[in-house]
């Protein structure tokens, strides 16, 4: 069959068009993407309907890009540059764009936002607030504001030789076939882990788009060996770049070497501005908002074992997920010589004093073994006060009380600033070093715990308390006394004495200047001494006055509260 010359002209032409890929009627704050391919280097039309405009007291900007799928690079955009206050004046209101752009061969994503840029905007143009900002663009007589009606009228199109379209979830997946582990177009308030392990020496490729400032981080990666929980890299505003949109957008985009070992990938997000809702300007590769972890070459690639979550990753005591007001214990019983890992995660107070913070006592004794201080930790992630302690401690065979406590505001699930990055650890964890140590663990109650060499104890002392008890000792006895009250001024308001009832004389009682801190207030006093004693009979008194005493206290608690009162022990 013959066709008109017209006929088969216009059939070569639709043949050569390809497909037409457009987006419109985008809600304020959305994004939509669309993926297509070109077979081989051609050049298209893109064209669309952008704006500026006054939403109530903010500016909402309507534009679109072109992203490279491989390289994940901007192709094309609508502005030059996003910053450019001149450009923004200049297409005030809605505005119409054309342009042809030669692709080369490869895939490409199209998107297409309503956003509202950021407040920090006004600070890089020397104007004092976004008022002065919308009183630049917008003159009293002239306003351009955003209505539902307008949105229908926004839009972005593009046409061409050989376009074909392609679903976005396949693009995604071609380019993360080869990864370690990822975790992209993160939400708010999530958190990722996944292990990982490498044979030997590895370079890897980490690619992470998230949101920080100069002064805080807040959707970020981190990575960390999972045996020893330390931090091997972690993503922040320094070691980055801007990301395209909001100022606070950052890329990594870096490489990495590690050595043979377990690890543990991470990435949070706080609570705002994600791929769930920006409530600025959208990264240029937003779809990637999380992280994605690649081997950075095929012999690299040689180097990925499968991941065995190591035994020792199994807590021997887990203090977390405190509340406010909450103080915690557990009592433990090393069997064994051990090294033990700590990792607590609190509050820095004020005056370099911790608000939220855990501690480890020997049962026995009652001497704090291990506490955490703010000048042997680092920032926990959000707020600045977030503060995280990984040590590690070697441990005599014994008994011990692992505490935590809080104060009354910023503890899990009550955050009263930008929450740590492992919210699930707001407290304290112990793990085995080693794994063969793990059967040497014991537990007991630690409220009815009395260590055995104890003669005496008198505890848990409350408001207006007097107490007594009495003991006898057959021989000369050498005796250790610790004892905990709240003292100021060089005299103690709640104090302990003991008398020895044959001759009727005080033998010991607590003097304030041998007294030392016991944590918490400073007027929480201890001290530890050790007397010999001839054999008779004895009476330890404890008296307090009306305030400032076991679960009652006024301020700040001492660290050791279940022992606030006198103790009287044999010494070794």
């Amino acid at each position: 069959m013959k066709y008109p010359i017209i006929a088969i002209a216009t059939l070569f032409s639709l043949v050569g068009q390809g497909q037409t890929i457009n987006i419109r009627d985008v809600d304020p704050h959305d994004l939509e993407v669309k993926a297509f391919k070109l077979d081989q280097p051609s050049s298209i039309e893109i064209t669309g309907t952008g704006g500026v405009f006054r939403d109530d007291y903010k500016l909402l900007i309507y534009y679109g890009w072109i992203l490279d799928s491989e390289t994940r690079r901007v192709v094309w955009h609508v502005y030059e540059d996003m910053r450019d206050r001149e450009d923004l004046e200049d297409r005030q209101g809605k505005f119409n764009f054309a342009e042809d752009v030669k692709l080369d061969a490869g895939s490409y994503e199209l998107y297409f936002t309503g956003a509202h840029h950021s407040y920090g905007w006004g600070g890089d143009w020397g104007l004092e607030n976004l008022g002065d900002l919308l009183e630049e663009i917008f003159d009293s007589g002239d306003r351009n504001n955003f209505r539902r009606s307008t949105q229908e009228d926004l839009f972005i199109q593009v046409r061409g030789a050989g376009i074909q379209e392609l679903p976005v979830a396949d693009v995604l997946d071609d380019y993360l076939k080869e990864s370690i582990a990822f975790f992209v177009r993160a939400e708010d308030e999530e958190l990722f882990e996944q292990g990982f392990a490498l044979s030997d020496d590895t370079n890897l490729r980490i690619y992470s788009i998230g949101e920080a400032r100069k002064d805080a981080t807040f959707d970020y990666m981190w990575i960390y060996d999972a045996v020893t929980r330390e931090r091997v890299f972690e993503m922040n505003y320094r070691n980055t770049r801007f990301a395209g949109g909001a100022d606070k957008n950052i890329r990594l985009d870096e490489t990495i070497q590690l050595p043979a070992g377990s690890y543990i990938i991470s990435y949070r997000t706080d609570d705002s501005h994600s791929y769930e809702g920006w409530n600025a300007l959208p990264p240029d590769d937003p779809q990637f908002w999380g992280v994605s972890l690649f081997p950075a070459t095929s012999s690299d690639k040689a180097n990925i074992i499968p991941y065995k979550a190591p035994k020792t990753l199994e807590p021997l005591v887990e203090l977390t997920r405190v509340r406010n007001y909450e103080l915690v214990s557990k009592g433990f019983e090393v069997k064994k010589d051990m090294d033990i890992r700590i990792l607590c995660v609190g509050e820095q107070g004020h005056r370099e004093e911790m608000a939220d913070y855990g501690w480890i006592v020997d049962a026995d004794t009652r001497e704090t073994v291990w506490k955490m201080r703010p000048y042997r930790s680092e920032h926990a992630g959000g707020a600045e006060k977030n503060r995280l302690a990984n040590d590690k401690l070697d441990l005599p065979a014994g008994k011990y009380i692992a505490y935590y406590r809080t104060d009354g505001s910023h503890a899990y699930n009550s955050w009263n600033s930008s929450s740590p990055d492992d919210q699930e650890r707001w407290g304290l964890t112990l793990w085995a070093v080693k794994e063969s140590d793990m059967d040497a663990i014991a537990y007991f109650d630690e409220d009815t715990y009395t260590a055995e060499n104890v003669v005496v104890e008198i505890n848990m002392i409350t408001d207006r308390d007097y107490r007594r008890e009495h003991f006898s000792l057959e021989n000369a006895t050498k005796v250790t006394i610790v004892a905990m009250g709240e003292g100021s001024d060089g005299r103690m308001n709640d104090t302990a004495w003991i008398k020895n009832m044959d001759t009727g004389r005080v033998v010991w009682e607590m003097d304030y200047y041998e007294t030392e801190h016991a944590g918490g207030a400073h007027k929480n006093r201890r001290v530890t001494e050790t007397v010999t004693l001839p054999s008779g009979e004895y009476s330890v008194y404890y008296e307090s006055d009306g305030s400032h005493s076991f679960s009652r206290w006024n301020a700040a608690p001492p660290d050791d509260p279940q022992s606030y009162g006198v103790r009287v022990m044999v010494s070794e």
